[in-house]
């Protein structure tokens, strides 16, 4: 029995299922790499649509700081004012605000200045404006200068002066305008960092160092190195305006410091050597629709709770309907279009927030493809098809909760290809599992279909736990029935061969349909003699029972058969071991145990037309059979007397 069941361990199904895991992996895998940023970008669409967009889970969604707030002139302001912003109105905007203990202001209107008189006609009086209003350099606008500007005179104002630097579009992809805001840009007057960088650095009290600092910072985060390396005629501005000290480019990248953090930076393509080709990804889980908008208008004339600003940054620009298409970013919470004021008000609550997006390891998103599919593969092939979906359910919320709790912890995770990998590793593993149902009801339809009734091999097909009796054997309670032809030898004798079997199937055939009809297991034809099993493979509360009454039957069908012949039968219950038996060239399905020697010699008691039952037997009938105790019994190989009865009627036949 040992060689049995070792031979026939199912010890292919984990393999294959790995394998078919690993091979799932792989292939999807491949489609990563080789689809480059093309999947990259797939990816990340998947991951928008998850953790960011309006209308869907947001799985990645933050809380406000509630530290930043924006101003914006639009239609209402327009109706209000009756004339644009002038340098009037821009005078009592800035001093309302600073009133109202506005911890920063940064004005996104891009001033331009062409020319030096262009210069003093309007873009001086605003910087001495701003240099009146607030001279300990909390407000600062976006100027831009020409060459043609005295170096001198501009220097004068440097803490006037901070760019917004998303409105070069520096990245060369068009989905990372708004994804990437760049940390610094040089205006051939000075390496200024560009707003969310100087907002967030006086909103918290952090000193910057000044201009050293700066270049200092950006040496350490190996930015200094990343601008050249991109754009090498940026040398030699890429040092301090004094060029009394030079940087040595640091070609290690680290990341870079905001006031008391670091936030992690990413390099981009760009088309302007001015502007710095590493930014920060801009975390929309922070929604730029909850953000603070107050009314240009309103506030130049006072008309705004104070408590709205103070202690807060306030952004000021034109609303989305005012600026030209070139200032409009398409963002993936949404669809319609934002404005620099919600780009640059999340990038603040990004730095605020302290968690910056950025690639995990190269070797985490592989890892977790092929640890979650190839687990996908061996769930759904190890369990019928209810549990295993909803195994393979459970991994995809698993790997789910994974990337959102990494997407939350500025890691991105692959949301495209894994979860495919994962259902796609699932069905497989369901392929196995089917194949292998359908090997197990061959098997069990060739090995049962000759024992017992259809209906009970139908039956068979449906129990799994019946893999024990296939592969080996398995100790259960049965009842075993003998039945043995009398006389059938000197029968034959006076026939030819071919009536010898044609007599001897007759009479095997009616005591195989009396079986069938109680659905016992006939277990094996020895010679004359049939051997028959209840309670296996099927359980059969009523066993007993049911091998009395396919006795019964088979005395009441030979009693009247042509051939005259009789038959005695022995039945016993009791413990045996059924299962396989032989070897895998020659095998068959029968039970083993002194349960079957005690019927055989119970049988061999019987006279002709008997039927003799164990006490075991006789304890588990009910009423409706009669029976006479025997005297007890001897039988060879027992060393104890049996106690025995004969069956002598069966109420519900006999009422028939």
């Amino acid at each position: 029995m040992k060689t049995i069941s070792k031979s026939n361990r199912r010890w292919w199904r984990p393999l294959v299922s790995i394998g078919c895991g690993l091979l799932c992996s792989l292939f999807f895998l491949t489609a990563m790499i080789w689809g480059g940023q093309t999947a990259f970008e797939f990816s990340r669409m998947v991951s928008d649509a998850a953790m960011l967009r309006e209308g869907g889970p947001r799985l990645g969604a933050r809380e406000l700081s509630g530290k930043v707030v924006l101003v914006s002139f639009g239609e209402a302001s327009a109706e209000r004012m009756g004339k644009k912003p002038d340098i009037e109105t821009d005078r009592k905007l800035y001093q309302q605000l600073i009133d109202a203990d506005a911890k920063v202001v940064a004005d996104l209107r891009n001033l331009v200045c062409t020319d030096p008189a262009d210069f003093e006609a309007n873009v001086r009086p605003t910087l001495d404006l701003i240099q009146e209003v607030a001279p300990n350099g909390n407000l600062a606008r976006d100027v831009f200068l020409t060459l043609d500007v005295d170096y001198e005179v501009v220097g004068s104002y440097r803490d006037c002066i901070v760019h917004h630097g998303m409105s070069f579009r520096s990245p060369t992809m068009v989905n990372r305008h708004s994804r990437i805001f760049p940390i610094a840009m040089h205006d051939y007057f000075a390496l200024r960092e560009t707003f969310p960088f100087w907002v967030v650095q006086r909103l918290t009290d952090q000193p910057n160092g000044g201009e050293v600092g700066f270049y200092q910072r950006l040496d350490r985060a190996g930015l200094i190195q990343q601008w050249m390396d991109f754009f090498p005629e940026m040398e030699n501005l890429l040092q301090l305006s004094s060029g009394e000290e030079a940087i040595t480019p640091n070609p290690i990248q680290s990341d870079y410091q905001v006031g008391d953090q670091e936030v992690s930076w990413i390099g981009f393509g760009s088309e302007f050597p001015t502007v710095s080709p590493a930014g920060v990804w801009v975390d929309y889980g922070f929604n730029p629709g909850e953000l603070t908008r107050l009314e240009y208008g309103d506030l130049a004339d006072g008309d705004f709770d104070p408590e709205l600003v103070r202690g807060k940054a306030v952004l000021i620009d034109m609303e989305l309907s005012f600026v030209p298409a070139s200032d409009r970013y398409d963002i993936p919470i949404r669809d319609r279009q934002a404005d620099a004021l919600e780009v640059t008000g999340v990038a603040i609550e990004t730095l605020l927030n302290g968690v910056t997006m950025r690639l995990a390891a190269w070797y985490v998103s592989p890892a977790l493809l092929f640890g979650f599919s190839i687990f996908a593969c061996v769930i759904a092939a190890s369990f019928r098809a209810r549990w295993a979906l909803l195994g393979v359910g459970v991994l995809l919320l698993a790997y789910l909760a994974i990337c959102t709790f990494a997407f939350r912890g500025g890691w991105f995770l692959d949301m495209a290809f894994t979860p495919v990998s994962i259902l796609v590793a699932g069905v497989l593993g369901v392929g196995i599992r089917y194949f292998e149902e359908i090997r197990w009801r061959q098997r069990i339809t060739d090995l049962f279909g000759r024992y017992v009734p259809r209906a009970v091999v139908n039956q068979l097909v449906q129990q799994s736990e019946l893999q024990a009796i296939v592969v080996g054997g398995v100790t259960r309670e049965v009842t075993v029935m003998f039945a043995d032809i009398r006389g059938f030898t000197q029968f034959s004798e006076r026939l030819q061969p071919e009536d010898v079997l044609e007599e001897l199937n007759g009479l095997l055939e009616v005591m195989v349909r009396c079986t069938f009809e109680e659905e016992g297991t006939v277990d094996k034809f020895i010679g004359d003699a049939i051997l028959v099993l209840f309670n296996a493979p099927l359980d059969q509360t009523d066993h007993a029972e049911r091998a009395c009454r396919v006795a019964w039957r088979i005395q009441e069908a030979l009693r009247s058969h042509e051939s005259g012949l009789s038959i005695g039968i022995g039945i016993h219950t009791g413990k045996a071991v059924v299962g396989n038996v032989g070897t895998p060239q020659r095998m068959e399905y029968t039970a083993i145990g002194n349960t079957v020697n005690v019927a055989s010699r119970l049988c061999d008691r019987a006279l002709a037309g008997e039927i003799v039952v164990s006490g075991e037997v006789s304890q588990q009938l009910s009423d409706s059979f009669v029976l006479e105790a025997n005297e007890p019994m001897q039988v060879k190989g027992i060393a104890e007397s049996l106690a025995t009865s004969r069956l002598v009627g069966f109420e519900s036949v006999a009422n028939e």
